[in-house]
């Protein structure tokens, strides 16, 4: 069964949320294939993807858990400095 349908069939909002979650990594992870950062290749069980939103404009990055490990606290310090806000959906959590 595939994520979508799990997701409509899931019981609580939390369990939804992390179907579809996991559904958007995994397509993120087909297009994309390799890190953005480091360029080695996704595997969507630990691949993370960061959305950052400031107004109207978004941007996605698709990084290995390392990756974003190592990237984590500037990146947040950044968006929060320029009043960004950060979506987060992390393969290892899910």
């Amino acid at each position: 069964m595939n994520n979508v349908l799990r997701a409509l069939m899931a019981d609580t909002d939390e369990e939804r949320d992390a179907h579809l979650n996991r559904e958007t990594l995994l397509y993120a992870v087909q297009r994309t294939i390799q890190c953005q950062r480091t360029g080695a290749i996704l595997d969507v069980r630990t691949a993370v993807m960061v959305t950052t939103i400031l107004g109207d404009k978004r941007g996605a990055w698709v990084l290995t858990g390392e990756a974003w490990d190592e990237m984590e606290e500037w990146t947040r310090a950044k968006a929060a400095e320029i009043g960004a806000t950060l979506e987060v959906i992390d393969g290892r959590k899910l």
